[in-house]
């Protein structure tokens, strides 16, 4: 089993590598569902390749993102370079996307990012189906489901087993782009999910903030077990030292070395096992951020340790709402009345505490950081070479270095003296494999020696250097590949109008019926968003309806040759997605992501499936697994007064809407000039009269205008 470290910059990489990763996963700056972290610019990005293929590691680029057409040429074009240099996969979200690098770039590895939100074995498959090697599971998924989709598919397959939980389903998370304009489809979440909230009985929580994620050496094992082939390590956002820590616990406990984990004393806003077990403690309601772990309670103005403490350590002070009151670096420890420089667990000691302290936290451990900084320095990761050297009278003085099928051979003048002092085979293995400071080991050495000859060690180090630079420079060459002249379809600039139809989407019978008391001619029924594997069995799975939200819903309705549309939450942006779906023989039409501008609809022009659009409804911001309320509806508001509706459905899913609907009806004249099919209205909370009412409001185009992303667009 492999582990995928992360890389957020070139410091991290060598750290990802030189703690065990196999694998690498790196961002493009301005690409990647990070694009707001520091990411790698071209240099770092070909730096960090050869870095790794000369350590044996592989490297993955993310372009995981939702893109639109001009920004999809963009993203190929900003590729081609890393394509060259010799990228081994990219981890890819958007349908668009894997469809031009399939047909363009054949040899090209792709992974299916868990922004795909691939939660069962059928998914799975038919990523294997587009031509995926691997897919990252949802990160919702049990122990349990994960075996029984291993068991079901033959795709590689890929486990988050630490880092930063999202409480929605990753691909299924609209707040941030709704309420801010920044998209957590396109790497520019504003994480409002860890922002106070406001529930009914007033109280202001961090209601959407869950904890992190951070599996041990039990879960390890057992997902090892049955064949996941790799475990994915969260972290481009965080320290060097936490990525060099965390990949290295992995490392130990596939190799069988005890290692007690330390990533919590680096970056803590609380741990759980997340949906492996489905016993998890998944929220932190007290706080969201980087609060460090607790190290004691003030009790009338001393502390006893729950873990060492010394000067230079980062800690919190905390009030009993768990409200930072200070945070400093230790420089005052007071122990049995005396400054000391240490104190140790269980000792009971004096701190400068403020006014209303509670808790202490630590959240710097200077001992960790020094330790963990030194061995950064010191820690080489080396690739395996084997090494033949000959040295015969009156033949080339030979030496070879290789690497599988990589060889590199250089040559001297025949060989012709005759040993002046004794030279050992043992002597001229422990010559040629001592190589300094390079990325190689000599794993095994062939040494074809007379016993007579004489070679100057002098010679043989300069011999050496040549050998391994030049195997240095062909390992490299190896992976680099020839540029490729992308084809790219064509495409109207702008839409034509066409004839339109209009639709409704309902959750009830009461709403159903007014849209038939009103003629509506075409309705859809409300179904779930994720298909999950452990429910894949339940009726309402089974039950394939006329709207498919999810990738098992549609190959359902393939099977059963039902007429289905896309719903909008697979997040189509460009016209290659769109065209992407003409392999359903079955699909009626798709409709587009409201993330997107009017501006943007307009150029989406295929005509490969019928489009359509939501022009008014609650939209659903978030699809959320963790059983948040117990009741069947909730309201909550933001600390800037941002409102949201939370309702759980029959599967015992949380689904959060944005608290005002969305209605586009008075710029139906603007609409109607975009080249749609079909324009649809969301019916979600309302009663059988304020159906009537808005679909009424289509005639004369009346109504409270509330556009959401439809005039800007999302970032």
């Amino acid at each position: 089993m492999d582990i995928v470290g992360p890389a957020g910059n070139y410091e991290k990489l060598k750290a990802a590598i030189k703690a065990g990763a196999n694998e690498v996963y790196m961002g493009l700056k301005g690409f990647g569902a990070r694009r707001n972290n520091d990411n790698l610019g071209y240099e770092e990005i070909f730096e960090g390749i050869d870095y790794a293929h000369t350590r044996g590691v592989k490297c993955l680029l993310t372009l995981n993102t939702v893109m639109k057409d001009i920004e999809l040429k963009n993203a190929i074009n900003a590729f081609m370079p890393i394509y060259e240099h010799g990228i081994d996969a990219v981890i890819i979200q958007d349908l668009g996307m894997i469809s031009v690098l399939k047909k363009n770039f054949p040899d090209l590895v792709l992974h299916g990012s868990t922004q795909m939100t691939v939660a069962n074995s059928d998914e799975a498959n038919y990523m294997k189906s587009l031509g995926l090697k691997r897919v990252v599971l949802a990160r919702e998924l049990s122990f349990e489901e994960i075996k029984t989709i291993r068991e079901n598919t033959d795709i590689e397959l890929e486990v988050f087993v630490s880092g930063a939980m999202c409480i929605s389903y990753s691909g299924n998370c609209y707040v941030s782009s709704f309420i801010g304009g920044r998209s957590g489809n396109r790497g520019m979440c504003a994480y409002t999910c860890r922002k106070k909230f406001k529930e009914d009985n007033n109280e202001l929580k961090y209601t959407l903030s869950p904890n992190d994620q951070l599996l041990k050496k039990e879960e390890i094992e057992k997902l090892k077990s049955i064949g996941i082939n790799s475990i994915k390590v969260e972290g481009r956002k965080k320290n060097p030292n936490y990525v060099f820590e965390t990949v290295s616990y992995y490392r130990d406990v596939l190799d069988g070395i005890e290692h007690e984990s330390m990533s919590y004393k680096l970056f803590n806003r609380g741990y759980s096992k997340g949906y492996f077990y489905l016993d998890n403690k998944l929220m932190n309601t007290k706080y969201s951020s980087n609060f460090g772990y607790l190290i004691g309670k003030n009790k009338e103005g001393k502390i006893t340790l729950l873990d060492e403490l010394e000067n230079g350590d980062g800690v919190q002070f905390v009030d009993e709402n768990f409200e930072t009151i200070e945070g400093i670096f230790v420089n005052r420890i007071m122990l049995n009345n005396k400054k000391v420089a240490i104190a140790k667990k269980g000792d009971e000691i004096e701190l400068n505490m403020p006014k209303n302290t509670k808790y202490v936290y630590k959240n710097y451990s200077k001992k960790i950081n020094d330790i963990l900084d030194n061995q950064r320095k010191i820690v080489k990761r080396y690739l395996d070479i084997n090494a033949k050297l000959i040295v015969m009278k009156n033949e080339k003085l030979s030496l070879e270095y290789s690497y599988k099928n990589i060889s590199a051979k250089i040559e001297y003048d025949v060989v012709k003296e005759a040993s002046k002092k004794p030279i050992t085979k043992e002597m001229l293995e422990s010559k040629i494999s001592e190589l300094g400071d390079t990325s190689f080991n000599v794993k095994n050495a062939d040494i074809v020696y007379d016993g007579i000859s004489f070679v100057s060690f002098s010679e043989l180090k300069k011999l050496k250097r040549e050998c391994q630079e030049l195997l240095h420079e062909k390992i490299i060459d190896s992976y680099k590949r020839e540029k490729v002249l992308v084809n790219y379809n064509e495409y109207d600039k702008t839409a034509s109008k066409k004839e339109y139809i209009i639709s409704a989407l309902v959750e009830n019978e009461e709403q159903k019926r007014a849209c038939i008391d009103f003629g509506i001619e075409k309705i859809y029924e409300a179904g779930y968003d994720i298909s999950k594997q452990k429910n894949i069995d339940r009726k309402e799975i089974t039950d394939t309806k006329n709207l498919a939200y999810n990738f098992k819903q549609l190959l359902d309705g393939k099977k059963k040759n039902i007429k289905q549309s896309v719903n909008w939450n697979f997040n189509i942006f460009n016209n290659y997605a769109v065209d992407a779906f003409s392999s359903f023989p079955n699909i009626d039409t798709i409709f587009l992501s409201p993330e997107l501008s009017y501006k943007q609809i307009r150029r989406i022009t295929t005509n490969s499936n019928k489009k359509g659009l939501v022009i008014y409804g609650y939209l659903k911001a978030m699809y959320i697994e963790h059983p948040l309320i117990t009741k069947d509806y909730m309201e909550i508001q933001g600390e800037f007064y941002d409102r949201y509706r939370l309702r759980k459905n029959s599967l015992d899913n949380i689904e959060l809407y944005l608290y005002k609907p969305m209605n586009l009806i008075p710029k139906l004249d603007l609409i109607e000039e975009l080249g749609l099919d079909e324009l649809r209205l969301d019916f979600t909370f309302e009663t059988y009269d304020e159906v009537i009412k808005i679909l009424k409001s289509i005639k004369n185009r009346s109504g409270k205008y509330n556009g959401y992303s439809f005039d800007m667009g999302v970032s």
